[in-house]
């Protein structure tokens, strides 16, 4: 009891001395938020928690920033500094924690001769604290040219790590206000999106879905614990420990999306396995938090700065064996896994702390979210080009077997020719010279392709027909790379027989309801009926592709030609074929000034 006493004496002479002593914020009139100065630390290592009378006649460890990043320890931790008032009025200011985990925060605030105490942290109800909001804030107030010593007691399950500052309070309104709409932005982004794939799930049965919803909505828990928004609703630290629980889950369950989308099993049993076993450390770490949180969590944020290696070197094997969506998706990852392993690392008392830092999860998680969700649409878009795939080759058969059809009936009608060719010769010799006339009248005699007039006559009906029914027609101009090189280079026979060789190509490569004709020296053209943009650019694009890769062999020489080409399609406005000619020349002439071997859509 005499010791007791002694020590409050002692305290009480030599208070005022120490009010003036170690680092000084200086209030004045022109400065509304502080946020860098100096404090002193002390980690309270006594078997017995020291009081503050004990506290105020120590040494403190070391001066450092007001951005403090400690680790995991069970110990208080005590911060100091004094606060000087540098004006002839009353000022008011509010002091805050930029973050809300810890389990006490006690303010201590020494003038002489009192000393006055606020309590706060997630053990301190709401109403019951200084200020009500959800990170620990103090209102202070000043005399005119008053120092104040202020003490800050610390005691967390997690790691410590935040900043404090001292803000007037308009500012600290503003700031409040400003970190509220960005994460009301934040989580009507996620709800969106979750709701969205979640109706995609129920339409589709797919699994994966149900995994991204899974994933997006346990993240948006543990930010909703992490940066306290479900605090209005947390009885004690029992119940806050539980929903730490979140981010293991939603880290189990963006594993099994990743397992699912990318088909580890199958296509990358490696990155299966290690993902495997990721997944047991999270469910092992989902157990152990039941038992011990502040180990667990300890653990956890080993594990989440482990797993960035790893993810690096999947993308990299991924990029090296062609896999984009794999590429894609693994890197989307290493971003995601980066921004959590800020945190984790602050926790560990490995990386200095910012409030950006502090955000990154939530950012990265957003853009993490956003992604995946496109990935997911591209994935849809995969199995439709799949779809169409599978129709494109069933109508290569198609025309196949009409082909086959087609010959069986011209054998058969020969054979009936031939059979009546002594009864009807005159006739016959007749039928002959109008059928080479018709087909000299309408073909192009070096390619055996539609001529120009004959073609654009086709054009005219189709168009009119297109008109009257209101169906897609889509018109497609052809032109050979620097044909005019090849032609002084290898000789103009040469130059024939590419004409010829790519007409081959464009024959097997179209349909046959389309319409394929020269128009010109090294101009081609298709019209394709009932055809949309999108499908005749795909058509188009597969053709271009074909004609690159194909090598031209004549006289012992060979060649590999590109072409360009310019296509458009049918509009409400359109009356005449002139008009759709003129759009696919131009598009023509963009592809050939952006640098050939392209597909240009007017």
């Amino acid at each position: 009891m005499l010791s007791r006493l002694y020590l409050i004496l002692l305290f009480t002479c030599l208070m005022p001395l120490q009010i003036y002593a170690g680092p000084q914020l200086i209030l004045n009139d022109d400065i509304s938020s502080y946020t860098d100065f100096e404090v002193e630390y002390l980690e309270d290592k006594s078997k017995k928690p020291l009081t503050i009378e004990e506290v105020s006649l120590l040494e403190f460890d070391s001066t450092q920033t007001n951005r403090f990043v400690l680790g995991h320890t069970k110990k208080p931790v005590w911060f100091k500094f004094t606060i000087y008032n540098d004006s002839a009025k009353v000022t008011d200011a509010i002091l805050e924690m930029t973050e809300m985990f810890y389990r006490t925060v006690d303010l201590y605030i020494l003038s002489y001769p009192p000393v006055k105490k606020v309590k706060n942290g997630l053990s301190i109800p709401l109403s019951e604290r200084n200020i009500e909001k959800i990170n620990p804030s103090f209102e202070l107030s000043f005399n005119p040219y008053e120092t104040k010593k202020i003490y800050i007691k610390v005691e967390s399950t997690y790691g410590i790590f935040g900043s404090i500052q001292l803000k007037k309070p308009k500012q600290f309104l503003k700031d409040t206000q400003t970190i509220n709409n960005m994460l009301i932005f934040y989580f009507g982004a996620i709800l969106i999106i979750a709701l969205y794939n979640l109706f995609i799930f129920l339409l589709l049965k797919e699994k994966i879905y149900l995994y991204y919803v899974g994933y997006v909505l346990f993240f948006a828990l543990w930010v909703s614990a992490y940066k306290g928004l479900l605090f209005y609703y947390i009885p004690d630290m029992e119940t806050y420990d539980l929903l730490r629980m979140t981010l293991p889950v939603s880290l189990l369950m963006l594993i099994l999306f990743s397992q699912a989308i990318l088909e580890t099993k199958s296509h990358f049993p490696f990155i299966h396995k290690v993902l495997n076993t990721f997944i047991w450390l999270m469910l092992f770490s989902l157990i152990w938090m039941l038992l011990d949180p502040t180990l667990a969590s300890s653990f956890m944020d080993i594990c989440i700065v482990l797993f960035l290696p790893f993810l690096l070197l999947a993308v990299l094997f991924a990029s090296r064996k062609g896999y984009k969506i794999a590429e894609i998706h693994l890197l989307i990852l290493f971003i995601y896994f980066i921004g959590m392993s800020f945190v984790s690392m602050m926790e560990l008392g490995l990386m200095k702390y910012s409030i950006l830092i502090s955000y990154a999860p939530i950012i990265a998680s957003l853009l993490v979210i956003i992604l995946f969700a496109l990935l997911l649409a591209y994935r849809i878009s995969l199995l439709r080009q799949k779809t169409l795939d599978a129709q494109n080759k069933l109508l290569e058969q198609q025309r196949t077997e009409n082909s086959r059809l087609f010959r069986t009936v011209a054998e058969k009608t020969l054979a009936l020719k031939n059979a009546n060719k002594e009864l009807s010769k005159e006739l016959e010799e007749k039928k002959e010279l109008a059928k080479h006339l018709k087909y000299h009248a309408s073909t192009d005699t070096l390619t055996g392709l539609m001529n120009r007039r004959t073609y654009f006559k086709a054009c005219e009906k189709e168009i009119q027909s297109a008109t009257r029914y209101k169906t897609k027609l889509s018109y497609l101009m052809i032109d050979i790379d620097k044909f005019k090189k090849i032609n002084d280079t290898y000789g103009h026979p040469f130059g024939d027989e590419v004409i010829r060789s790519l007409s081959a190509l464009l024959i097997e490569n179209s349909r046959s309801a389309d319409y394929v004709a020269r128009i010109g020296g090294e101009e081609f053209a298709i019209l394709m009926p009932e055809t949309d943009v999108d499908a005749a650019y795909h058509l188009a694009d597969r053709l271009r592709a074909n004609i690159a890769k194909h090598k031209i062999i004549f006289e012992n020489k060979v060649v590999q030609i590109t072409v360009s080409m310019g296509l458009s399609h049918l509009s409400d406005e359109d009356s005449d074929i002139e008009t759709i000619v003129k759009r696919s020349d131009d598009a023509l002439y963009a592809a050939k000034e952006n640098g050939r071997n392209q597909v240009r859509c007017a």
